[in-house]
């Protein structure tokens, strides 16, 4: 097979994939297409590890949102508590969003 055989193997993986498939029913679809069985892993290889970067690149972008969330909590929070306002918005509800955010991000880095 030729590259522009092999990369449009890939282009269809990569569609097959974003509609929905998992790696068996993509690898079932490629071989109907004739891919032999060395490219077949590598596609299914190239498949996985485009979707692990951007599942990487969400987790970097939530646990930043959620540290920057902690900071911005705990910021407010001693503002509030030195002024002698209620700090209960402040200190549980952004400290739990942050969290959230945050353990999400970690989620998605680790590749769960």
């Amino acid at each position: 097979m030729n590259y522009v055989e092999n990369n449009d193997l890939l282009n269809l993986a990569h569609s097959l994939q974003k509609s929905g498939l998992n790696y068996d029913e993509i690898s079932l679809q490629l071989r109907e297409k004739g891919a032999p069985e060395t490219l077949l892993q590598e596609i299914i290889e190239k498949v996985k590890s485009v979707r692990f970067l951007r599942k990487r690149k969400t987790g970097f972008l939530c646990c930043g949102v959620g540290v920057a969330l902690l900071i911005i909590g705990c910021m407010i929070t001693l503002l509030l508590y030195s002024s002698g306002s209620d700090i209960k918005f402040a200190m549980y509800g952004l400290t739990t969003i942050g969290v959230v955010f945050t353990f999400k991000g970690l989620i998605d880095i680790m590749g769960w």
